[in-house]
């Protein structure tokens, strides 16, 4: 009787429960508990494997790992950084945790400072400014900045491979 009665309980959560909480598909999705941790340090050396060389440097290289909410890469990078006379190229790496995916973007600075209007800094009268850049993962507006102030400025043409 009490296998009868478990198997009843079963196929009513499975049929009955979670079409009525929303969540039919959630039960037999598996939970990704080991997805890849990857840190600035970790990506950078991961990325210059892959190129051949140490490229990459911890003060050239911003580093997001995407947010699964919003679907987007989110960076703060310095103003100071992208003025002349620092650097010529700046290197953003974008880590997608589900698919172990690690994207690199190498932005020139001229391209920033041309296109710094369309772009949303913060604390700008402040001691340390930012471009606050959210570019997007969805298919539509892949790798364009979000910031509700922003331009939507696309950045997938500095994709490398």
């Amino acid at each position: 009787m009490s296998i009868a009665r478990g198997e009843f309980v079963a196929d009513f959560v499975r049929e009955c429960a979670a079409q009525v909480s929303g969540t039919a598909d959630r039960l037999n999705n598996p939970i990704l508990r080991n997805a890849m941790k990857l840190d600035k340090k970790l990506a950078i050396a991961r990325r210059n494997q892959e190129l051949g060389g140490a490229v990459l440097g911890v003060n050239n290289t911003h580093f997001a790992v995407l947010d699964p909410k919003r679907n987007i890469w989110w960076f703060d990078l310095p103003v100071p950084r992208l003025q002349v006379g620092q650097y010529e190229w700046l290197h953003l790496l974008l880590h997608t945790p589900q698919t172990d995916q690690l994207l690199h973007l190498k932005v020139t600075t001229v391209f920033m400072r041309d296109h710094m209007e369309g772009l949303e800094v913060r604390n700008a009268d402040k001691r340390k400014p930012t471009v606050s850049l959210e570019l997007s993962a969805d298919k539509d507006s892949f790798l364009k900045d979000m910031r509700p102030k922003g331009s939507t400025l696309g950045f997938a043409g500095f994709l490398q491979n």
